[in-house]
Order: C-alpha cells, then sequence, then structure tokens
C-alpha cells in the first residue's frame, strides 16, 4: 500500500455551484422612441394610449467582436463598486488611504528577524537518502472519497513585452545635485539599502532629505532596490502603501519607467493595507490596475492578476474574481504555485469542496512543491468548504509524514522573512527542474520540503473545534501538543479560544468552565508581555476575553480583566473607546464606578 493512499470513503457533502453572474456589458442603448404627443396612463391594469404613433426604431451600432482594455477596466470597476471618476490618476494614498482612526495592529513596525537560515538547491546532485513522493501519491491524499476530478487544460507561460511608462525607454541618467551635502545622503541611502534588514522608518526618512523628486538624484539600480526594500513587509500597512505610491508618484514626476512587479507591489499594498479588505481597498487597487496597462502601457502578467483576484475574494466580490480567473485564461497565463493556492481559498469560500480537491491535483500535476503552506491552505478551504473531516484526515496525514521523514526535512522557518525566502525558492526551483524535465532532481525537492503541522496548522483545527464543534477536550489536547512540540502559541489561537469561551461557556454542565478560562487568559497575558512572534494585545482580543469573562464568571472579574489588559496596553484613545463601548453594553450599570481611562 502507498504511503499516501490509505483512507477511502466518508460522507459526501454537497457542494454549492460557484457559477458567478457574467460582467454587466456597456453596449449603446437603442435610441427612445419618438412621439409627437403625450400618453395618459390610469392607475389600473387596462389603462390605453390615446393617439401614440408608431413607434420607430433606429437600428443599434455593430456589437464589437471583443470588448476593448477600456471596456473590461469599467467592467472591474462597476464590479467592486461605483464607476465614478475613471479618470483618476496614480496617488500618494492622499485618495486612496483610508482617513479613519488607525489601529495598534496597523501601527506596528516591521521587527527585526532572527538570521535567516539559506537553504540553496543550485548545483546538488542526487541526495544519499530520500524517500519518492510520487504525484499520484500526493493527489490520494484528498481522494478519500473515492472518485477522481477532472482534468483540467494545461497552462502556457507568455512572456510580458508591455510598454514603458511615458515611452521614456530605461535610460534614466540622475540629475546633478545643487549642493554636495546631498551627496552624503545618497551614499547614506545606498549603505541602508545594502543591509535587508534595516527598518523602512530610516530609509524612508533618509530618502526624503533628498529635493523633490528624490529619485531624480538616484541611479536605476538603487531605485529598484529601494522600492524593492519596501515592498518586503511582514504585512501591509496604511503607511507602507503611503511610503511606496510617493515614490511611484516620484518616479511620474521624474519620467522614470515602473516594473511589471513595481506595480504589483503597488496593487498589492493599496489593496490589503487594511488588514480587512473591503469594497473601497479593491476599487483602489482596480485604479492603480487602470494606471499601469491603460495609462503606462505595461501589461499585467500572471502574478499582477493573482493579487487582483486575491484582493477581489478576500473583499467578497466573487463574480469579479471570476472576471480575473477568466482573464488569466484569456491572456493564456500559466497559473503559478502561489496563485493554486489563493485558487484552493476560493473554492473553499464558495463551500465547493469538489473543486478545492481538483484545485490540489491541478498543483500537484503541474510540479509544484506540496510543503506545510500548500497543506495548511488546503486544510483552510476545506474548513470553509464545510468539510471538518477531511481537514482532520490531511492534519493526521501531515503528523504521519512528519513522524516517518522528519530527519531528511528541513525545519519550519522561525521567522516571517524565512518563511517568505524559503517559499520563493521552493516555488521557482521547482518550476525551473519542470522546464527541464529532470524528475528526480523534482522528487529529492518534494522529499525535503518541510511537510510537518506547524502553529499554523494547529490553529486552523482549533479554531474549529473552538469556535464550531465547541470541543474545548480537543481545543486542550491540541495545545498540549503544541507544547510537546514546542511550537509556539500566535496570538490568533487564543483568540478563538476566548471566542469559544463566550459562545458555549456560562451554562450548566458545560466544559468551558472559568477556570480553563482563567488559564487561557493568564498565557495571553504572558506571551503578550514577553512580546512573542505575532501576538499583541488589540481591541479585538480584548473585547473577546471580556465577553468570555462576562459569560463564564461575573462583572467584578470581567473588570478586573480590562484593568490587568489595560496595564499592558498602549492603545490610541480611539481604540480605548471601542473596548468601553462593549463594556457598556456588558455592564450599563458598574461602568462608571471602577474604569481606568
Amino acid at each position: 500500500m502507498s504511503l499516501l493512499r490509505s483512507v477511502e470513503g466518508t460522507a459526501y457533502h454537497a457542494t454549492v455551484s460557484n457559477a458567478s453572474r457574467p460582467v454587466l456589458t456597456f453596449l449603446s442603448p437603442a435610441l427612445p422612441p419618438v412621439s409627437t404627443r403625450r400618453s395618459f396612463h390610469q392607475g389600473t391594469a387596462s389603462s390605453a394610449v390615446i393617439n401614440r404613433p408608431p413607434i420607430v426604431r433606429l437600428p443599434r451600432p455593430p456589437r464589437s467582436p471583443t470588448p476593448s482594455m477600456e471596456t473590461f477596466f469599467i467592467q472591474a470597476l462597476t464590479q467592486a463598486g461605483t464607476c465614478r471618476q475613471h479618470q483618476r490618476s496614480l496617488n500618494t494614498g492622499r485618495e486612496l488611504a483610508y482617513d479613519g482612526p488607525q489601529s495598534r495592529t496597523q501601527r506596528r513596525g516591521i521587527t527585526t528577524s532572527r538570521k535567516q537560515q539559506r537553504w540553496s538547491f543550485k548545483g546538488r546532485g542526487p541526495f544519499s537518502r530520500f524517500k519518492k513522493f510520487a504525484r499520484s501519491e500526493l493527489k490520494a491524499l484528498v481522494d478519500y472519497y473515492g472518485f477522481e476530478a477532472e482534468e483540467g487544460a494545461g497552462d502556457e507561460m507568455v512572456e510580458d513585452s508591455g510598454l514603458l511608462i511615458w515611452n521614456v525607454g530605461d535610460d534614466h541618467q540622475p540629475w546633478t545635485l545643487k549642493e554636495k551635502g546631498y551627496e552624503e545622503y545618497i551614499s547614506a541611502l545606498k549603505k541602508l539599502l545594502d543591509d535587508p534588514l534595516t527598518p523602512h522608518d530610516a530609509i524612508f526618512e533618509t530618502y526624503k532629505k533628498l529635493p523633490a523628486p528624490g529619485v531624480a538624484y538616484l541611479r536605476l539600480k538603487t531605485i529598484r532596490k529601494l522600492l524593492n526594500h519596501l515592498a518586503v513587509i511582514e504585512r501591509p500597512t496604511q503607511l507602507a502603501m503611503q511610503r511606496y505610491l510617493s515614490i511611484l508618484d516620484d518616479m511620474k514626476d521624474a519620467h522614470i519607467h515602473v516594473t511589471v512587479s513595481e506595480w504589483t507591489s503597488a496593487i498589492h499594498l493599496a489593496g490589503n493595507f487594511m488588514g480587512k479588505v473591503t469594497g473601497a481597498e479593491l476599487q483602489s487597487a482596480l485604479f492603480i490596475w487602470r494606471d499601469m496597462e491603460k495609462r503606462a502601457g505595461i501589461q499585467g502578467g500572471a502574478v499582477t492578476l493573482h493579487v487582483l483576484f486575491d484582493v477581489a475574494v478576500k473583499a467578497g466580490n466573487y463574480a469579479l474574481a471570476d472576471v480575473f480567473l477568466k482573464e488569466m485564461q484569456a491572456r493564456d497565463l500559466k497559473f503559478h504555485r502561489h496563485f493554486r493556492i489563493s485558487l484552493m481559498y476560493y473554492y473553499g469560500v464558495m463551500q465547493n469542496g469538489v473543486a478545492v480537491r481538483k484545485a490540489f491535483h491541478n498543483l500537484v500535476d503541474a510540479g509544484d512543491i506540496v510543503d506545510t503552506v500548500v497543506l495548511n491552505a488546503l486544510i483552510s478551504a476545506l474548513m470553509r468548504a464545510k468539510e471538518p473531516s477531511g481537514a482532520e484526515h490531511v492534519f493526521e496525514k501531515m503528523k504521519q509524514w512528519h513522524a516517518q521523514s522528519a530527519h531528511d526535512r528541513m525545519p519550519h522557518p522561525e521567522s516571517w522573512r524565512e518563511h517568505r525566502k524559503l517559499g520563493l525558492e521552493l516555488t521557482y526551483e521547482a518550476q525551473k527542474l519542470v522546464e527541464k524535465g529532470d524528475k528526480k532532481a523534482l522528487n529529492e525537492l518534494q522529499s525535503k520540503a518541510p511537510i510537518g503541522p506547524d502553529s499554523r496548522t494547529y490553529g486552523l483545527i482549533i479554531r474549529h473545534h473552538a469556535a464550531t464543534a465547541g470541543n474545548i477536550d480537543r481545543v486542550m489536547e491540541l495545545l498540549r501538543e503544541m507544547r510537546h512540540k514546542n511550537l509556539p502559541l500566535e496570538g490568533t489561537i487564543f483568540i478563538v479560544i476566548m471566542y469559544g469561551f463566550s459562545s458555549f461557556g456560562g451554562l450548566r454542565y458545560s466544559s468551558w468552565t472559568r477556570s480553563k478560562l482563567e488559564g487561557v487568559w493568564t498565557q495571553y497575558l504572558e506571551h503578550a508581555r514577553a512580546q512573542a512572534e505575532r501576538t499583541w494585545l488589540s481591541p479585538m482580543a480584548i473585547c473577546v476575553a471580556l465577553k468570555a469573562f462576562h459569560k463564564c464568571a461575573d462583572e467584578e472579574r470581567t473588570l478586573r480583566a480590562w484593568e490587568e489588559a489595560h496595564g499592558l496596553w498602549q492603545p490610541q484613545q480611539e481604540e480605548v473607546e471601542q473596548v468601553l463601548k462593549v463594556l457598556r453594553k456588558l455592564m450599563p450599570r458598574l461602568f462608571t464606578a471602577r474604569l481606568p481611562t
């Protein structure tokens, strides 16, 4: 029996069709009928028209066989929201940025990570010992229903050959500095860019010391390094988006062209800078995309449309996401590994388990490497598709594979930079091996990829049992496993567990008891105090905790929980008001007596 084909046959779940309505087309309307007299209608079903002349309809103009790019942009903007001024130009965030309050999460700077582990696959010969992961075995991971997904058509890569912005070519020469003191700033900027861990604050402050437009006094190599450095960030923020777009504005003023990857980074920042994507962020991303393809004349590639697809899905605009999916197919763009991961998430949101499994099969057939990131996406998609048993099946297989081959595989990256570096190496090294047809080296690479569950994997399973199933015993079992494997607890894990207490606690004979809540709350405060990775105090976390204590304990303990959190927290006034608003609803009588301000 093969390693992966060990479980077959569980209950089949009906899936929800993910067919979306077609995008609105903008055709010339027929002219209204011409009448020389007024017609009068009574408010009844048998109203008649008096002396109406015959209607003469003018012929419509002929339809274009294919929609123009302008029509395509208007369709996309209409799907995103209202299509008011589609003549807006690229800006520095004054039009795109959100003017509301800024949360503590968004104000967090980039933390320096530990020394990156270097994994290089170049020039490696056959490994002395490895276990061959056959494509069919990986595909069998999701074939526990006993049927196979249909095979899809292959994708081919088309090189991008778009025009350069403002048609000035790639021959920029730095402008002459009027004062010699500015040369020191340029030298300092180059030195800062040589270190990939340099904080963005230091780089942008040094750049702003140059006269506007600052990029005009820099060489192209320095400009590319500057934009690349500012685009590499743990999570997009409003400040990061504004800085990046301001540099693009300077490049526009200096008539320096912007590359496809730089446009794509701008779209990504504009679409995700608020954390939660709404129609406003989606529309901002579409405006930048319109400037890229229509005004700059640069056609987006697979990564560009992947970013737009991802933003549309996160915004809940699935019809527009389907438009971008079809546009990629129309442009004959090859689906890369990261896009196939997003496809699994998309079909999971659409609650289409069959399509989720087919997307995973296509990823394996394409020769992409299956690692922990891919399997985490598969678990998340199956959970969203209302197939928790399938997700648990994948989770158990991950633990089994890790136990059998842990000594042969790479360890899990410890920081977000290492995650990013390893993900890119696995993606592009596999593409090279597929193009060469080197199946043996590809199997060796697959056998070395980390495939065991990490903190993210456990967080997905805990989320289901805490927020949906209400199984606190299973949650505690998973937490013990994490401690045994020395896996760090992330802040989101604490939040979903406390959400479970607020949902299922406070009932007679409930297993969600106050003592267990006290233990989880104490651990959360300890991790926040130690500034553990991906753990901090936020209005959402505190509000969930207060609701949990109000449900499982009493008002006195709820107030003390707020005092304990307030002592470690350094929030803005708007964030404090969010918490106080929740407390007013929970305890209207005791609210004004003891709350810290």
